[in-house]
């Protein structure tokens, strides 16, 4: 199958950062409707808390003016009792502020990657032709995990601080404008200094995530293909590029970190030179007598200074984790707006099949600027036959046969089945009658038995145990000691290719498919095994339209209609012995394969690996004979 083409693309106008980072952090908030509760529940809980933190300073002005300077003890240990009531309160409110608000991004982050894996589940094959895998994973697990700290910690710790901060503000001011404009002088350069990180933060963490999803597609792609990398002794090769990209994505961290770090002491002096004001300044204030300041306001203003400290230190974190979830949540929000090309009509028909195939004048491409991969097929397969269909590598076999279940959509023409446009089906009644055997059939990380049943998930035991023994498989699966029961590893790696093969077409027998799709099923294995695959490959074709994709004439040359593909056109069309007649490319083919087939397969008999059928045992005492008098070698 020739590789997608890249999709077509679309003009754009570069829109200002700030108002695209507003909008994905808009549409993340969105996620918070479908939990109004929880959220309620955490914002008065924040609240509580807040309300109950800047009590506590009034109850200390009070201490320092009457308590201390009265001498009266009694109306101190009121005072610290009440702060001790004050603080088990704001230790619930806290609770409930932190517990729902961690649990609002668990939800989030649970719906989220809901999202994505379904979405990536409705994609066609043209998405999965050009999406890498590495790129879909770290997308749903990292960017996903970012968006889940950022409503972990970055929005509530966030509201936390705005909260804070407006009523610290607003109390200061009311009791004494001129001492809270000293208190703030520090705090308009942080602000400033804030928003230029926010500015300079962001694109470095995209950066980060991006080089971390190189290296994720890096690893993916070498544990599929360890065993390439070793047949050509490339491990060095590949433990260097990876050190290569793995230092890029080192270098891209640290200088991310590098800005996050010189936010911090900055942050902390700013804080503190604060302080320092509303003691220097207050300390006149009250020596001169003016503007009402007291000792005990002093001490109620630091301690709303110091009460303000750790919030305005902690927004550099809240500012980092909200660049961090825009820059993750425009990644994600990338899978989630692809376009599905594939998806049902409102009145898709579910409805069983016969079987009757046909393609009128088909034609079919990847995308709109790439060629095309099929083009003007015309077709029929009336139920029950088998169709072949055979071609040069990249003549288009494989994409022609996935039109039928609709892992594409034509660009031109139509397929129909029983005379229903494929497009008006509805996907998972149309492919759920559509059997299918692949050259390189996957398996999972299960048993064997939840393999075969995975088509047909209430299959009882028995019906599975048939399929297997239709397939061949039954006689394999019982030499295991566990049986059915028995763990293939990923991707079926404990199998070899015959077993996996005979294992896949028990699969797809187990749905009772009225059109079989086999694609090049035994090109991957020994002639021996070819033999028990293509015997049951023969018995479940029995009475469905089947479509066989080979590269090896063996096992077409019975077929009720034989379709011979060059680049994507069919330039032969009929029987094996009418398509011998006109000679051509199916007679290339055939002199170049099957030839040397038969060869191979006398040779076998002779060796009596194969047994010889009554009628052909004439022809083979010929062939020892010929043997015999060539070599001198042949004993009766």
């Amino acid at each position: 199958m020739a590789s997608a083409a890249s999709k077509t693309p679309v003009q754009t106008f570069a829109k200002p950062e700030a108002i695209t980072a507003l909008r994905i952090w808009a549409r993340l908030m969105r996620y918070l409707s479908r939990y109004r509760l929880a959220v309620l529940t955490a914002i008065v809980g924040i609240i509580g808390t807040n309300i109950l933190a800047v009590i506590v300073p009034y109850i200390l002005r009070d201490v320092v003016d009457i308590g201390i300077a009265t001498k009266d003890s009694s109306f101190m240990l009121s005072a610290g009792l009440l702060v001790v009531g004050l603080g088990v309160l704001r230790g619930l409110t806290a609770f409930f502020g932190r517990y729902f608000g961690e649990r609002l991004a668990h939800c989030i982050s649970f719906d989220i990657r809901n999202e994505i894996y379904d979405k990536v589940q409705r994609q066609s094959f043209t998405y999965h032709d050009t999406a890498q895998v590495g790129t879909i994973v770290t997308r749903a697990i990292s960017d996903v995990n970012e968006i889940q700290r950022y409503f972990s910690f970055g929005l509530m710790d966030g509201l936390n601080v705005i909260l804070l901060l407006g009523g610290v503000i607003t109390i200061m001011l009311a009791t004494s404008p001129l001492l809270a404009v000293f208190a703030f002088m520090p705090l308009l350069p942080l602000g400033l200094y804030s928003h230029r990180f926010v500015k300079s933060v962001h694109p470095r963490w995209k950066k980060v995530m991006d080089r971390m999803q190189v290296i994720s597609n890096h690893i993916q792609e070498n544990a599929l293909g360890a065993e390439v990398v070793r047949v050509f002794a490339r491990e060095q090769y590949e433990i260097e590029r990876f050190h290569k990209e793995n230092s890029n994505l080192y270098n891209e961290q640290l200088d991310f970190i590098t800005q996050w770090i010189t936010y911090l002491p900055t942050s902390a002096f700013l804080a503190a030179l604060s302080t320092a004001f509303v003691l220097f300044f207050g300390g006149l204030l009250e020596q001169q007598g003016l503007a009402n300041i007291s000792v005990g306001l002093i001490v109620t203003f630091n301690a709303y200074v110091l009460l303000l400290a750790q919030p305005l230190r902690f927004v550099g974190f809240v500012i980092l984790l909200t660049t961090q979830a825009v820059a993750s949540g425009e990644r994600v929000f990338e899978v989630l707006d692809e376009t599905e090309v594939l998806v049902n009509r409102e009145d898709a028909i579910k409805s069983d099949i016969e079987g009757h195939v046909r393609f009128d004048d088909v034609s079919t491409r990847y995308t709109t600027l790439s060629p095309a991969v099929v083009n003007d097929i015309n077709l029929e397969a009336k139920p029950g036959e088998v169709i072949a269909i055979i071609g040069l590598t990249g003549s288009g076999k494989t994409t022609l046969a996935n039109l039928i279940p609709r892992f594409y959509d034509v660009t031109d023409g139509s397929v129909t089945i029983d005379g229903i446009d494929v497009r008006d089906y509805d996907l998972d009644c149309l492919r759920g009658q559509i059997g299918i055997v692949m050259q390189q059939s996957l398996l999972f990380s299960a048993t064997i038995e939840e393999n075969i049943a995975y088509g047909n998930p209430s299959a009882t035991r028995d019906e599975i145990v048939a399929a297997a023994k239709s397939a061949n498989a039954h006689d394999f699966i019982s030499e295991f000691s566990d049986g059915y029961q028995t763990i293939v590893g990923e991707r079926g790696v404990t199998l070899s290719g015959g077993q996996k093969q005979r294992v896949a077409i028990a699969r797809a027998l187990l749905i009772d498919p009225r059109i079989l799709i086999l694609d090049d099923a035994t090109s991957s294995v020994d002639t021996q095994t070819e033999q028990l695959i293509q015997q049951a490959l023969e018995r479940i074709m029995v009475g469905r339209t089947t479509f066989v994709i080979a590269q090896r004439m063996s096992t077409i040359v019975n077929a009720d209609q034989i379709i011979v593909l060059r680049d994507g056109k069919i330039i032969q069309h009929g029987t094996h012995e009418s398509l011998l007649e006109d000679g051509g490319l199916y007679e290339e083919i055939y002199k170049l394969q099957l030839e040397e087939q038969q060869r191979v397969r006398r040779e076998a008999i002779i060796a009596g690996i194969i047994k010889v059928p009554l009628e052909e045992r004439r022809s083979t005492q010929q062939f020892r004979e010929l043997i015999e008098r060539l070599t001198g070698k042949y004993t009766p």
